[in-house]
């Protein structure tokens, strides 16, 4: 197994970084690569104390393996893979997303976690709310998942 893809719910579970270094590494692997992300206090000028994110799971995680699978094919079919997304109320510091990728060359490890960010981002269906200091709460305007016609 060379991906390793999950939503966590953050009521329950923390996405652990040491899970993730320690499913990317192989002797084989010259580069690893590790982006996380994190929930920031701001956003548009208003102080954010805190994130939900919803997701529509079952869609999630075929996207999630869609998207691992072509970064593979794409950059390096024997790079490992983890990638890892939070649910539910995430406070500011706490992580959100983590990619983790094990690859021969730190050129294909760069460049697979960069596609996957940008795939996930534009075409898994997760929402988010962000929650204000002020009391306020607002969901974030996404990418829209539906496919533009010709």
């Amino acid at each position: 197994m060379k991906i390793h893809t999950s939503l966590l719910d953050s009521k329950k579970k923390k996405i652990s970084l040491k899970k993730a270094k320690n499913f990317i590494y192989s002797k084989s692997n010259g580069a690893e690569s590790i982006f996380v992300g994190r929930v920031r206090n701001n956003n548009k000028g208003k102080k954010v104390k805190a994130v939900t994110y919803a997701a529509h799971k079952r869609l999630v995680m075929k996207s999630f393996t869609k998207i691992c699978n072509e970064a593979k094919k794409k950059f390096d079919k024997k790079a490992k893979i983890f990638l890892e997304h939070a649910t539910n109320y995430v406070p500011v510091g706490g992580i959100s997303i983590i990619i983790a990728v094990g690859s021969g060359h730190r050129d294909e490890a760069y460049k697979i976690s960069r596609y996957i960010l940008e795939k996930v981002k534009h075409r898994s269906p997760i929402w988010k709310k962000e929650h204000y200091i002020d009391g306020k709460k607002e969901w974030i305007p996404g990418h829209s998942l539906r496919q533009k016609r010709k």
